[in-house]
């Protein structure tokens, strides 16, 4: 249930404050949505982190609606209002600002069991990934081949790190 509340959480949040032109960020949604996907298609057998029914018939359902509402909507609003023309430290504070929501957020969702860590994940490497995602977020918009090279060599250091080897993967 837990998946259904963030989602109505991330369209209400879209509405109120993403930018209404969409499309120059379309890319980066696309990018945003397909990391997930891959998580969740290449670890299906040996999962760090899981997404839990949570009330909800499937544990797919909730894996579902993080992949097309959650991380794009989530994405557009975090572009839409990135201070590009403002100095670093306005950058770092707002990528700060979304680190804390979502850790926050998946703080919560560990609490009320709608996701389970497993083989040595924690929050702590949580939030080392989300700080990562949020700053090629931000690569992705304007270099994304840079963001896809970088996103390949920190997926192979998690993959070496928590020994997600081939015969691991589905």
């Amino acid at each position: 249930m837990i998946a259904i509340a963030y989602s109505i959480f991330w369209i209400a949040a879209a509405f109120k404050l993403a930018d209404r032109n969409w499309k120059p960020y379309y890319p980066t949604l696309l990018y945003a949505s397909l990391g997930n996907a891959l998580y969740e298609l290449i670890c299906y057998k040996y999962q760090l982190w899981q997404m839990e029914p949570n009330g909800l018939p499937f544990a797919m359902i909730p894996m579902l609606l993080l992949i097309l509402l959650g991380m794009p909507l989530s994405t557009w609003i975090y572009l839409s209002k990135f201070p590009f023309r403002k100095g670093l430290s306005s950058q770092v504070l707002y990528i700060s600002l979304f680190v804390v929501l979502f850790v926050i957020l998946e703080f919560l969702s560990i609490k009320w069991g709608a996701i389970t860590y497993h083989h040595n994940w924690n929050l702590l490497w949580s939030l080392f990934f989300v700080i990562v995602m949020f700053i090629m977020l931000r690569i992705h918009y304007q270099r994304p081949m840079l963001a896809l090279i970088l996103s390949v060599i920190f997926s192979v250091f998690l993959c070496l790190m928590f020994n997600v080897s081939l015969d691991k993967m589905k």
